[in-house]
């Protein structure tokens, strides 16, 4: 490893993170303060809410250096839900800057500097995966918002992976937008680094016990990210969500590129 690795990648770190808690307090800070000034209108919160973490995900994909390599029509309008695979907290970024959505996310979340601060004032639905009950309260949120009229993005895997297959689908976390029948798009997404010694499945991907104090310097010591995000060419309706679950891991199964690993 050259002598210059290791200064140039904390270099990229101390501009990167006070610009991330920035942008991150600041597009935090609207839809809270527009719930100040409009109670009750829990559409238009909504609405901001999304857009601000549109927003904030292409600020941070600025900021972070991640270049969007996105085929296939990306919804924008009306009432949907995007399923996607998921290998690491930067997806959320990725997808979110790429169209207005609410996400479904672990409660871990919630709690979390920078993602936790957007996360609660956007109005992403949490959920504890240690407790399969908590399915059923997080689905009547998720059913609330689509009810609403506002896009939802969900990783109905459960879980994150290391990027080298698709795991199943949870058909329960698709029992909203099989109840509403909204539109369903599946998309894929995958990671390559460009000039980092390390693989992708070191610097990105985050799917074991590390935390997020030890991963997060690693993403923002690399000097550039290409995501790679493939939406399928049309929607998927059932109001089965069995259908709807192995529909949608087909889709986006047929678009994933494996990602690099050690």
């Amino acid at each position: 490893m050259s002598r210059y690795t290791i200064p140039v990648r904390w270099l990229r770190f101390s501009y990167k993170l006070p610009a991330a808690l920035l942008a991150t307090a600041f597009f935090a800070a609207i839809p809270a303060l527009f719930r100040l000034v409009a109670p009750g209108r829990r559409r238009a919160v909504g609405r901001v809410g999304a857009e601000s973490c549109r927003l904030w995900g292409k600020t941070m994909c600025a900021i972070l250096a991640v270049r969007r390599d996105v085929l296939g029509p990306v919804p924008r309008e009306g009432t949907f839900l995007v399923a996607s695979n998921h290998v690491s907290y930067l997806d959320i970024l990725v997808l979110a800057s790429l169209y207005p959505s609410l996400f479904l996310a672990k409660r871990e979340i919630a709690s979390w500097p920078v993602f936790g601060w957007i996360a609660r004032g956007a109005g992403t639905v949490f959920i504890n995966r240690d407790q399969p009950k908590d399915v059923v309260r997080a689905g009547r949120e998720l059913s609330a918002r689509l009810e609403l009229g506002l896009p939802v993005t969900i990783f109905p895997e459960g879980r994150s992976s290391c990027g080298v297959a698709i795991l199943p689908f949870q058909p329960s976390l698709l029992e909203p937008a099989a109840r509403a029948d909204v539109p369903c798009w599946a998309a894929s997404i995958s990671y390559e680094t460009e000039g980092s010694a390390l693989p992708p499945s070191r610097t990105i991907c985050w799917h074991d016990s590390e935390s997020l104090a030890a991963h997060f310097p690693r993403l923002l010591g690399l000097r550039r990210v290409v995501a790679r995000v493939r939406f399928a060419e049309a929607p998927v309706h059932s109001v089965d969500r069995k259908i709807l679950a192995s529909s949608l891991w087909e889709k986006v199964n047929a678009s994933f590129t494996p990602i690099r690993q050690e």
